[in-house]
């Protein structure tokens, strides 16, 4: 007569085996049926589940999430929310209840009237990022700096000028993201306690971010390390008097790239890690070689005019991350060369540079071949490289050491920074 075991019976070293081969949601199902099953799910999960995403986690019903929340509340640090009002699985209440070690938060598509009575509970939090999707902030950013007081990092998008002065009452902050206009005194106001501050992104500070505002940025927050914007009317090369600028990710008028990129070249060599240039327009062979003087950068974001400007770039050694997407005038040899001298390099966007060829291919995978570790993901759509050349080679050469992608990168990633490199195709060119 065959043998009958009760599976709530099970040892814990079995039934974690077990939960090993079932999908989350299954395991929650079965956390829900008793301590035993729900102490072997807090034990497989016990190093999980730092950062969650609420749109890739694969719950479905508000039953999942909670038990998800009761059980990996404690363990979650950084949340991201997706879901608009609309959604069937309204969160924050939970998440206000359950992860009482909550440090980070981003909320991108729920209205704010809605989730501020539960985000102000979480006094945890050190870092805020919220859009101020369809306008319905009552206060929020004075409501947070009363309730929220260990906020360091704050993100701020479609918040009224009104509200956004209040961002001056936070004088810890070390990262501030302000994707909504204010005037020049305004900005000034809001950035002037903030001597601790290390990261400013902005978008078009076109009507504030002006030459008198940049000079008080650089004497006021002398420890900024990194800074975005797009468009402002700022004579850029005061950015040559942040001592401490590492990432840099502006968009430079044609006007202004000789001077800039000298100073940056004369004051910026020995700590400039990462060098983003919006709209990726040219860069000629002067500006390159002002360029290759920067020799810390890591990341690389431009459009060479042509292979003498890469020649230039080449001689930098430190570069892990470039895109020369859409610089169709540049040939593979000295690409080549550039591949070979960095044996850091991890990322390289070639797509829309159409000279290049099955040629390039070959010469980066004897460079690959020296290397000990450190593939090289390579994005080359629309170059002229056949896509079957990984097939047709023989296998002594370093294929797992090259990634070879045909489509657009979906962008760069790494050292806490990401950049979305989608192809910018100029009207005409400059």
């Amino acid at each position: 007569m065959a043998r009958i075991t009760n599976f709530s019976d099970l040892n814990r070293s079995c039934v974690l085996f077990i939960f090993k081969f079932l999908s989350l949601e299954d395991q929650l199902h079965l956390a829900r049926c008793c301590r035993g099953f729900r102490d072997a799910f807090v034990q497989l999960h016990r190093h999980h589940f730092h950062d969650v995403i609420d749109r890739e986690t694969n719950l479905r019903t508000l039953d999942d999430w909670q038990t998800f929340l009761w059980l990996c509340g404690g363990s979650i640090r950084s949340i991201q929310s997706y879901f608009d009002d609309d959604h069937p699985l309204q969160l924050l209440p939970m998440i206000s209840k359950y992860c009482y070690r909550l440090e980070s938060i981003t909320i991108n598509n729920a209205t704010v009237a809605r989730t501020q009575p539960y985000l102000l509970k979480i006094t945890s939090l050190r870092k805020v990022h919220v859009r101020n999707y369809k306008s319905t902030s009552k206060d929020l950013i004075k409501a947070m700096q009363i309730r929220l007081p260990h906020i360091t990092s704050l993100g701020l998008e479609s918040f009224e000028r009104r509200e956004l002065q209040e961002v001056v009452h936070f004088r810890n902050l070390v990262e501030l993201l302000m994707y909504d206009e204010v005037t020049a005194s305004e900005f000034t106001a809001i950035i002037k306690p903030m001597s601790n501050l290390r990261s400013l992104q902005l978008r078009n500070a076109k009507r504030f971010l002006t030459t008198g505002s940049l000079r008080y940025l650089a004497s006021t927050c002398r420890h900024l390390e990194k800074l975005s914007f797009n468009d402002c009317d700022a004579d850029l090369t005061l950015l040559s008097q942040f001592s401490n600028l590492k990432y840099l990710q502006i968009y430079c008028p044609e006007e202004l790239k000789g001077r800039f990129f000298k100073a940056l070249a004369i004051n910026c060599s020995s700590h400039l890690e990462f060098l983003i240039l919006h709209r990726k327009r040219w860069i000629n062979e002067e500006q390159a070689q002002h360029i290759s003087a920067l020799k810390s950068l890591k990341w690389l974001v431009c459009k060479p005019r042509d292979d003498s400007c890469v020649q230039h770039l080449a001689k930098l050694s430190q570069l892990e991350c470039v895109s020369f997407q859409c610089a169709r005038e540049i040939g593979e040899q000295k690409l080549s060369i550039m591949v070979a001298n960095n044996d850091q390099l991890r990322y390289l966007n070639i797509c829309y540079c159409l000279g290049i060829t099955d040629s390039f291919v070959l010469d980066t995978l004897e460079s690959l071949a020296k290397r000990a570790f450190q593939p090289l993901h390579l994005f080359a759509a629309a170059t002229d490289i056949r896509h079957d050349i990984m097939d047709r080679l023989p296998p002594d050469y370093p294929l797992k050491m090259l990634c070879l992608n045909f489509e657009c990168s979906e962008g760069i990633t790494g050292n806490n920074h990401f950049y979305i490199d989608e192809p910018e195709f100029d009207r005409q060119a400059v």
